[in-house]
């Protein structure tokens, strides 16, 4: 049942007959409710949905990262998740159909302008840790300074977890110490590095530090 929220000349929101009204992003929206199809899915179409899956499933985890990584870059009327998985669909996954496989050195979970971190070296010496450096930057470089806020993002593929220390340290720290859980020794993890200035107004693209193995 559809329902006039704001008068007869405003939109409705539920369904009503055929079509469906809902307000989206200060607008008024109707749509026509889907049809069902009798026929199967293409291979392609079935290869499209095995990828979403894959990718939207996999970067999920890590929305906290992503909104503010790719909010600047969205396109309008567009969610920065969406953004996200957009870019990752076309660059980030190998393989064959229908054994599709995250490439993790593709992945990116933030875009932008940000002076990326230089010189960023990343060791597994500890128990459960890694230890983060980076160069000191050149006073006076435009696209970054020292009060950036950086964020560290671990995945952990034999466990399928995350974990995740945004803005932690700031970038004139050119140090951090990340402690992962007890269980992560012995596994091998995948390590990415980004910056965020202090306002919001601008990120960095996150770098991939590559695959190690926890102590």
């Amino acid at each position: 049942m559809g329902k006039l929220s704001r008068g007869f000349l405003g939109g409705f929101q539920g369904q009503l007959g055929t079509a469906y009204g809902c307000f989206w992003r200060l607008m008024d929206l109707i749509k026509a409710m889907p049809r069902k199809s009798n026929r199967p899915p293409t291979v392609k179409q079935i290869e499209v949905q095995l990828k979403m899956k894959l990718v939207s499933g996999f970067l999920s985890w890590a929305k906290s990262i992503i909104k503010p990584g790719f909010d600047l870059v969205r396109k309008p009327n567009q969610s920065a998740m969406n953004a996200c998985v957009a870019y990752n669909l076309e660059v980030a996954v190998a393989g064959v159909s229908p054994n599709y496989t995250i490439d993790f050195a593709q992945i990116r979970f933030s875009e932008g302008k940000l002076g990326q971190l230089s010189a960023v070296q990343v060791a597994a010496d500890n128990e459960a840790e890694l230890n983060f450096s980076w160069a000191a930057d050149l006073p006076g470089l435009p696209d970054r300074d020292a009060t950036d806020r950086v964020s560290v993002i671990v995945f952990n593929p034999a466990k399928d977890r995350f974990v995740i220390a945004q803005d932690v340290v700031a970038r004139s720290a050119v140090a951090y110490d990340m402690s992962l859980p007890l269980d992560f020794s012995g596994d091998e993890v995948q390590v990415y590095i980004l910056a965020k200035a202090v306002d919001g107004r601008l990120v960095s693209r996150s770098q991939y530090l590559g695959e190690l193995i926890i102590v």
